[in-house]
């Protein structure tokens, strides 16, 4: 199941297939080997959607339904976001298909909207549709053995981080490191839950996270260590609150190289709540659902 959109240009305009290849190429993602799509997938937020260019046949008959669209040209050009995701793919798809069509007078003819002609996007209207279908589709397709439930609001908070984390990085400059959050779920009970990693004790910003997971490299007995603890929040700064201070972006903490200093008898002495490999396993997208049946 998806949602798709058609891309129209104005009668007369000029706008040329290679100039909106071209514009995808640079502002979103470089196009397949056929030149034919814009597959986008955003490491850090694990967003992912496309645009396809689908050439038309002249020796096909044009379908009656199309040519009654007057003042408009098809361009062959289409969009595509799965549904059963969470809401925020669409947060983040509809905001580029706005200024995509912004930029190049672009129009779409929207199947799933009430309108039956090309008309000019907007990113929120654009998600309030598809994110009706989305939750609606997640609800009725939720299985219980595979899929996970997380609040739109707690995933939105994730999403926010991770899209600004390169803005973060870049502000804060090298010396700091800016983890990602990440989405697992326990293997025994199916329950999702968030983590970041915090390695060898360097700087780092440190957003809110059901869980770190510390990697450590140590000398023990005169042999190098290396493993890893996995500790809840609260664990964590319980032990290396005092440590760490507020930092300008929401629910987030910063320690300084001077205080990284101090923490790391204590970093490499904590024990580990959970055995990481049995406890937890990564959560797909695709299994990641706002809402749930009743």
């Amino acid at each position: 199941m998806s949602y798709d959109l058609f891309f129209y240009k104005q009668k007369g305009t000029e706008i040329s297939t290679d100039k909106i290849s071209k514009y995808l190429s640079d502002k979103l993602v470089p196009a397949n080997e056929e030149n034919s799509q814009w597959f986008f997938e955003n490491e850090d937020t694990e967003v992912y959607f496309s645009f396809d260019y689908n050439e038309s046949d002249d020796d096909i008959e044009v379908d009656e339904e199309i040519e009654q669209i007057e003042n408009f040209e098809d361009t062959n050009f289409t969009f595509n976001l799965n549904f059963m995701r969470p809401s925020f793919f669409g947060l983040e798809a509809f905001v580029f298909v706005e200024q995509f069509c912004n930029d190049l007078n672009l129009f779409v003819l929207n199947p799933q909207s009430n309108s039956e002609q090309p008309y000019k996007p907007n990113s929120q209207e654009q998600f309030d549709t598809w994110n009706k279908t989305n939750l609606w589709a997640s609800k009725n397709h939720y299985k219980k053995m595979h899929s996970c439930y997380l609040s739109e609001e707690d995933c939105n908070k994730v999403w926010e981080y991770n899209s600004n984390r390169q803005n973060l990085q870049q502000k804060i400059g090298e010396e700091y490191f800016v983890p990602k959050i990440f989405f697992f779920k326990k293997k025994q009970t199916n329950e999702p839950f968030t983590l970041t990693i915090w390695a060898e004790h360097i700087p780092i910003i440190l957003p809110t996270t059901d869980y770190i997971l510390l990697t450590r490299e140590y000398k023990k007995f005169f042999r190098i260590v290396k493993d890893t603890a996995l500790v809840s929040r609260t664990t964590l700064l319980n032990v290396f609150g005092n440590y760490f201070d507020n930092f300008d972006f929401p629910n987030c903490k910063i320690i300084h190289q001077d205080k990284a200093d101090q923490v790391k008898d204590k970093f490499n002495a904590i024990k580990t709540e959970k055995e990481f490999d049995k406890f937890a396993e990564r959560l797909g997208m695709e299994n990641l659902y706002n809402t749930k049946p009743d």
